[in-house]
């Protein structure tokens, strides 16, 4: 078995149209380079569509299938048979062939590639881009068990082509970013438990000056002076003597104004817990 050097394919291309259409400034180094064809299918797609519109470019995610056709029609006569590949150019973007590397003799029609993108970044392809190649190797004879005819509907990208590669696909990529968004659901639920411990906190201080409040100023308002003399109260023709505290007994005098600051600081401590909370969630955002 030998290879056809760039003189033999171009003349085996023009004589025999093994490729069609045919351009003969793709034949190069012995391989003619074949361009992307008017059909894809992803399998991050949501839709079952491949046909492309006019002018339109593939895109291929990371960590997604894609299937392409060729953009021209190709023949491998009985007594040969090919070997087909992607251009380094594509492969170094992480482009990777997973679907064959051969073609059979007697093969007639549009060949289907199925490609991985193994890199971190979507590769897009332009319509009739020559990305693909194919070589051509004489046989000892022609094959008696040549490739049976191609129907016209197999040359396209059939449904039974797009359910052998739909699904979701767990590659590298879709995993991280699932990593991605959950570590970012776990931080902002996070972040919205601390600022519910931190409103809680500040309700609770404040409810407990206001109790505290509440309950002593009573005590406060009624606090009297014993410094100063209590006078006699007088009712009709008897007069009632003033009442003194026993003796020994010590009165404890508290300044009636003491549960207002008490409630005051209670009120600016809330307050300045609240104001911290949407200052710590305005820089959580």
């Amino acid at each position: 078995m030998s290879f056809w050097n760039t003189d033999k394919l171009k003349a085996e291309c023009q004589a025999n149209q093994l490729i069609v259409p045919y351009r003969a400034e793709r034949a190069l180094r012995c391989a003619y380079e074949l361009g992307v064809g008017p059909e894809a299918f992803i399998t991050s797609n949501e839709d079952d569509t491949t046909h492309l519109p006019p002018n339109s470019k593939v895109t291929i995610p990371p960590g997604q299938f894609c299937l392409l056709i060729t953009h021209e029609v190709v023949y491998v006569p009985p007594t040969a048979i090919a070997f087909i590949s992607i251009r380094a150019r594509i492969k170094f973007q992480g482009l990777v062939n997973v679907s064959g590397f051969h073609v059979d003799p007697g093969f007639r029609g549009k060949l289907k590639f199925a490609v991985y993108n193994a890199g971190s970044k979507e590769i897009i392809l332009d319509q009739d881009e020559r990305i693909f190649m194919i070589w051509y190797a004489d046989l000892n004879a022609a094959t008696p068990d040549p490739y049976p005819a191609v129907l016209p509907a197999n040359s396209i990208i059939t449904s039974e082509d797009v359910s052998r590669l739909k699904g979701e696909v767990a590659s590298p990529a879709e995993l991280k970013k699932q990593i991605d968004d959950l570590e970012k659901d776990v931080g902002i639920k996070f972040h919205t438990t601390e600022q519910s411990r931190l409103y809680n906190r500040s309700l609770l201080f404040l409810l407990i000056g206001i109790i505290a409040t509440t309950l002593i100023k009573p005590y406060f308002d009624g606090a009297k002076d014993p410094g100063k003399p209590v006078e006699a109260v007088k009712t009709g023709d008897n007069t009632v003597p003033p009442v003194r505290p026993p003796d020994g007994e010590k009165v404890i005098v508290i300044p009636a104004h003491l549960g207002f600051y008490i409630l005051g600081a209670g009120a600016i401590t809330g307050a300045s817990v609240i104001a911290a909370a949407y200052i710590a969630r305005g820089r959580s955002k």
